[in-house]
């Protein structure tokens, strides 16, 4: 049987509101939240009560974010490059071009896998081109095209185990499921789940829990599904907003998952409430793991 979880998304953010944020990742270490603001080029981060919400302007679309493992800072995906980000001072060193002869892509989401390699996706921001892939980075291997072409790029999320790679195919309402190789090569590409019941709206932004669940946010279709790794919908959280982007688990028991979402394209009847853009958070039974981060 299929449930609404009834519980309450509370907003995170004071009076920041994203027009497209993305890209939500928790520090354990910090106890800290990140995530950008892609049309605006920023990285945002609060504690997980929404306290001590902080900005940081990179000047350049930013795409999605990733913790490193044994220093400070992140690596991201900026424009058409890969980037190592540090903060104090705000320095931004580009490792990788990705998708450089194609002006209207850029990066779109991205995270880590638990061996430590940088997944990121392209878009193509036209919206009508399938010219944007899911690349890997290491430090090693250098940058490796792997799936698509799609025009829009998402996720992807790795399966506890780290035996299942989910990618999203956006514009084509469908999410992807891939067995992975310990050498971070998907194979056996097969339908996950199709977006194409009424109401749902377009595949974006996703997440695995502790038990293999797959958590996907659909945009235009105020909610995030939860489903199992067979594909089936188990629950779902209603939305106060059209747009959810993406989610992640975290707080002190990585029970909380936070929830970014977007502004983008809404005119002021469509957000009447001023609650577009902002981050949301609902405590659940179950819970996340840990980042991954990137080693190098």
């Amino acid at each position: 049987m299929i449930g609404t979880l009834q519980r309450t998304a509370r907003i995170v953010t004071g009076s920041t509101r994203a027009l497209l944020g993305e890209s939500p990742v928790w520090d354990e270490r910090t106890q800290t939240l990140y995530w950008v603001d892609i049309e605006r080029g920023e990285l945002h981060h609060c504690q997980a009560d929404g306290s001590k919400e902080t900005l940081l302007p990179i000047g350049q679309r930013i795409g999605c974010v990733a913790l490193r493992s044994e220093r400070p800072g992140f690596i991201a995906g900026i424009g058409r490059a890969i980037a190592l980000i540090t903060l104090s001072p705000l320095e931004i060193t580009s490792v990788a071009a990705v998708d450089s002869h194609l002006l209207d892509n850029r990066c779109n989401d991205g995270k880590c896998d638990s061996a430590g390699r940088f997944w990121v996706g392209t878009y193509n921001q036209a919206g009508v081109n399938s010219t944007g892939w899911l690349f890997r980075f290491d430090a090693v291997s250098g940058l490796t095209r792997t799936t698509g072409p799609y025009i829009c790029t998402n996720g992807p999320a790795f399966s506890p185990d780290g035996k299942a790679m989910y990618c999203v195919d956006s514009y084509g309402k469908v999410v992807y499921r891939y067995d992975m190789a310990p050498s971070g090569d998907p194979s056996g590409q097969r339908v996950f789940k199709r977006f194409d019941a009424q109401g749902w709206g377009f595949p974006d932004g996703l997440t695995c829990d502790a038990e293999g669940c797959v958590w996907i946010a659909h945009w235009g279709g105020s909610r995030v599904s939860r489903f199992s790794p067979d594909g089936e919908l188990i629950d779902f959280i209603q939305m106060p907003v059209a747009q959810p982007t993406s989610c992640t688990f975290g707080g002190v028991d990585l029970k909380q998952l936070y929830i970014t979402t977007a502004a983008l394209g809404l005119d002021d009847s469509a957000n009447a409430d001023g609650l577009a853009g902002a981050v949301f958070a609902v405590d659940l039974d179950v819970g996340g793991l840990p980042a991954a981060r990137y080693h190098g």
